[in-house]
């Protein structure tokens, strides 16, 4: 009987396995005939089936901070797919060399202002969307907003800075040693649901 369910089992898996092949193909295909769309998708989908797992995992779901994460890294996504591609053209390959400046570029040129606009994103768009209509009471301040994210800014960000660099530069250098082109997105959206409850995290604390 045991062999007899596992040759039942055979055919199942390689059809699974086709599947799941045509599927990879289809996004490949995609991705390369609309690297902005398709970025854009990918960034913003896998952040929030991701974050969606992180917060149930705490069994509460806030859909307020679902959109505010999966949005902002969505829009971002086709910036650092071509800003990849143009370090990748100052420096080919993947040697270590190669890699290590790469990385380093990326850590010095955009992590601080990353780690800065995703906190005040954070702030901003959480506000708005917890915000009340004209006239409730609970409207919009956009001063006394604009002043919390300056606290927060200084408060929080020199220690994100740290954070940031011990965190993006190891995934950094793997994406860029490791990863085809077509696949970065989908890496490092995987990546920033981590970085993102981390976050969220430092903006709610």
């Amino acid at each position: 009987h045991s062999r007899c369910r596992s040759q039942a089992a055979r055919p199942a898996a390689a059809s699974c396995c086709r599947s799941m092949a045509a599927v990879y193909r289809r996004f490949v295909s995609l991705q390369q005939r609309y690297p902005v769309r398709m970025s854009l998708a990918t960034g913003g989908g896998v952040m929030s089936l991701g974050d969606a797992l992180v917060q149930l995992r705490n069994e509460r779901f806030d859909a307020h901070r679902n959109a505010v994460v999966s949005a902002y890294n969505g829009a971002t996504a086709p910036f650092f797919l071509f800003w990849w591609c143009a370090l990748d053209r100052w420096w080919p390959g993947t040697a270590l060399g190669a890699v290590a400046r790469k990385s380093l570029m990326n850590q010095v040129c955009v992590g601080p202002f990353n780690s800065a606009f995703f906190l005040a994103w954070s702030l901003a768009v959480g506000a708005w969307l917890h915000s009340g209509e004209r006239g409730s009471g609970s409207e919009l301040d956009l001063p006394a907003l604009g002043g919390e994210i300056a606290a927060k800014a200084r408060e929080e960000v020199p220690g994100l800075l740290l954070t940031s660099g011990v965190f993006w530069f190891p995934a950094n250098a793997a994406n860029f040693m490791f990863v085809p082109t077509h696949l970065r997105i989908l890496f490092m959206s995987s990546c920033s649901v981590v970085w993102g409850a981390y976050i969220s995290f430092v903006v709610h604390r």
